[in-house]
């Protein structure tokens, strides 16, 4: 693969988890401009309620019309929803933007990941390194949006409106496509993986909770607003010494190991967040974020390709990113804003916590009963 490609592909990556960081950041923003956690909570799963279609509609337009003209196209409308969003002053018209922008991004970040794993498949690169540049991108876009809010919220909508230019524009540069072996659908799933994503479901669910809902816990706590986005770098960080030694962590120790222990993690960080005392403490505390997601998301994946045939994985892969944006963070955002108005922050997140920590017994259970073999 020539260095100009490596370089393209690499920066799509960075660019595209700068998107994701941007688009949780605006939960900050929603509660600066004073929206109640509930409707934040609602807001805030709308990218889970989109991917639960829109993912599957991405797949086909990418299958009829090409990755890159499906990103451009994406690209374009989130500018011109993100800028109207921002200019908006009742709740309607928030709401209706805020659902424009979150569809038009909703697609983007599986759309690019499974190019990119397919891409990095065939070119025999490490796609754990390549992630690792997603994690850099998340990291270099909270830390400069978490400077620059200070100042005022534009600055977090012109960092986001940049962002959906440059992967735009980096997009089209590059050779970057998915073969397709049939029409894409999620009727060609394996049932034993459907299963497993309900384990799944629940842990994205918890985990994007503290996402979410980390400005309302640092507001209840009277810490300073910037330690909400020192904490989403720090998080992206966080991933850092897994994704050096992905595919070594995994070889040695299994992807169901893995998966119990990142499910685990999950609430453990929950539990502990709900007692921290000062703004150290919490940085410390999200640290853990380093063994949540990202584990929880490479062992899938790996388990996927390591059990399915060509043809069964192109329909389970997008059930898994239904899980993954979908489903899962819908529970987490929109139960979670629901619980928060009812019970308070740190009751919240210590509740969800105790059952996440429970939910590593089920993932255990199913490994034995659905993968015995594996």
């Amino acid at each position: 693969m020539k260095q100009q490609q490596k370089l393209a592909l690499f920066s799509s990556e960075f660019l595209a988890y700068a998107l994701l960081a941007c688009m949780t950041l605006l939960s900050q923003y929603f509660v600066h401009i004073g929206l109640s956690p509930s409707f934040v909570g609602v807001l805030m799963a709308l990218p889970s309620v989109n991917a639960l279609w829109a993912n599957q509609f991405y797949f086909l337009l990418a299958y009829r019309f090409g990755v890159r003209r499906v990103v451009l196209y994406a690209a374009t409308i989130g500018i011109a929803s993100l800028w109207i969003l921002f200019l908006s002053k009742n709740a309607f018209m928030i709401f209706v933007f805020c659902f424009s922008l979150m569809l038009s991004q909703g697609g983007l970040v599986p759309l690019l990941e499974s190019s990119l794993v397919e891409l990095a498949s065939r070119a025999q690169l490490s796609y754990g390194r390549i992630r690792l540049f997603g994690t850099f991108g998340y990291a270099a876009a909270s830390f400069l949006v978490a400077n620059l809010v200070n100042e005022g919220f534009v600055a977090l909508f012109v960092v986001y409106s940049m962002l959906f230019f440059s992967i735009g524009l980096l997009v089209q540069k590059s050779k970057l496509e998915m073969s397709f072996h049939r029409r894409p659908s999620v009727r060609a799933t394996d049932k034993r993986f459907s299963v497993l994503f309900a384990i799944v479901t629940v842990a994205v669910g918890f985990n994007l909770f503290n996402t979410v809902f980390l400005p309302v816990l640092v507001k209840s706590k009277n810490f300073h607003a910037a330690s909400v986005g020192l904490s989403f770098t720090l998080m992206a960080l966080s991933e850092t010494p897994f994704l050096l030694f992905a595919e070594r962590i995994t070889k040695r120790f299994g992807s169901f190991k893995l998966l119990s222990s990142a499910i685990f993690v999950v609430g453990l960080r929950l539990i502990l967040a709900s007692f921290v005392t000062t703004e150290v403490q919490l940085l410390l505390t999200q640290l853990l974020h380093g063994w949540t997601y990202i584990v929880i998301y490479y062992a899938t994946l790996f388990l996927m390709r390591q059990k399915l045939s060509a043809h069964v994985l192109e329909g389970t892969q997008i059930v898994f990113w239904m899980s993954l944006q979908g489903i899962g963070p819908l529970l987490g955002s929109s139960v979670g804003g629901v619980v928060v108005e009812k019970m308070g922050a740190e009751p919240a997140y210590l509740t969800f916590g105790i059952i996440a920590m429970c939910l590593t017994i089920f993932s255990w259970a199913v490994e034995k009963i659905w993968f015995r073999k594996g």
